[in-house]
């Protein structure tokens, strides 16, 4: 009976459990401390299973690119990373990783695995990438490309000022009249012509 070919997914998810295996091996003695492993183990463990559901959602055609929310939630700050960032950090740490980057660079020029990537990219760009930083393997060039937008931020709507909504003008309080000086009486003029006799 013909074995089916197995799909990216299961493909990745086998590399993440034997390179997590490596890791586990390597406690004991001098070499990597328990918590260390359990950190690096927790980090592959997360990546597996993001790359998983996405590539399952794709499979289903239930996978629809995210798009931004109108308006931003308060930032919580992250927990600082316990790992290192630097390129290929983990090679020194645990030398048989060398051999899964190999295989994740083979998986990358398969054809069902491209397109993969190629129908989610912004999605697949943050687990893959994180696990190239981590092996010191390049990234694909459709993911290498991708980077993450830019919310602007969102002002409120300014509201229209409305005739009842305009503030009124205060008239200017009325001032009583001053009186006026006293005025002089007024004497009725006299009519020309020679005084009537007495």
């Amino acid at each position: 009976m013909p074995i089916a070919p197995r799909t990216p997914a299961e493909c990745f998810a086998t590399l993440i459990a034997w390179l997590s295996r490596s890791v586990g091996a390597m406690s004991g003695g001098d070499r990597l401390s328990y918590l260390l492993i359990g950190q690096i183990v927790d980090r592959l463990r997360g990546i597996k299973q993001r790359f998983v559901r996405l590539a399952a959602r794709i499979d289903g055609g239930r996978y629809a690119p995210r798009t931004i929310a109108p308006h931003r939630r308060a930032a919580t700050p992250r927990r600082a990373d316990p790992l290192p960032k630097t390129f290929g950090w983990l090679l020194p740490l645990v030398p048989d990783a060398i051999a899964f980057r190999a295989q994740l660079e083979d998986l990358f020029r398969d054809p069902a695995m491209a397109a993969l990537m190629q129908a989610a990219p912004a999605s697949l760009a943050r687990p893959l990438r994180s696990l190239c930083r981590t092996l010191g393997a390049p990234t694909p060039p459709i993911l290498a490309t991708i980077r993450a937008p830019i919310r602007a931020p969102v002002l409120a709507p300014m509201r229209e000022a409305t005739p009842s909504a305009a503030p009124q003008a205060t008239p200017p309080p009325q001032r009583s009249p001053r009186r006026s000086a006293r005025a002089a009486p007024v004497v009725p003029a006299r009519a020309h012509g020679p005084p009537h006799p007495a």
